[in-house]
């Protein structure tokens, strides 16, 4: 009985580790003997295929980042002038500090909810502009946050 057992869990354990091996071979490039440009990949792994589609994809992402740069740049440190602006010229009088603080979290928010907003019709004709006081409002909100520090 205990060699029947054996035995038995001995053929299911040969069967699962062949299924395993099957499904590797499976999911492995089994051009065999054929040659590399014949398969139909140019002669290259697997790795090297994915390094270049990321190497590709990367370079889209870049591409991407770098048009229009030096105006998300403007915007930015515009953004951060006006932070430094703003809190130089509301900390001289005390008594505007709560409006002042409600008006710019009501601008943030203001254009965080056009920017990342449902497409609107309307919305689209502007979505660049939108998309530069979005830079603007990221150098506020930075500009506000570093002046808290100076005092």
């Amino acid at each position: 009985m205990l060699l029947k057992y054996i035995q038995t869990n001995s053929e299911k354990s040969f069967e699962q580790f062949r299924r395993i091996g099957l499904s590797i071979k499976a999911s492995m490039d089994t051009s065999g003997l054929n040659s590399p440009s014949a398969n139909g990949n140019g002669g290259r792994t697997r790795l090297a295929r994915a390094v270049q589609t990321l190497q590709v994809k990367l370079n889209a992402r870049l591409q991407k980042l770098r048009s229009g740069f030096f105006r998300k740049a403007l915007f930015f440190l515009v953004g951060f002038y006006c932070a430094t602006a703003f809190s130089t010229v509301i900390g001289q009088t005390g008594d505007w500090d709560i409006l002042s603080a409600g008006l710019a979290v009501l601008v943030v928010e203001g254009i965080g909810a056009l920017m990342y907003k449902a497409n609107f019709p309307l919305l689209n004709n502007i979505k660049s502009l939108i998309t530069l006081f979005n830079y603007w409002k990221a150098g506020l909100s930075m500009g506000l946050f570093l002046d808290a520090f100076k005092y």
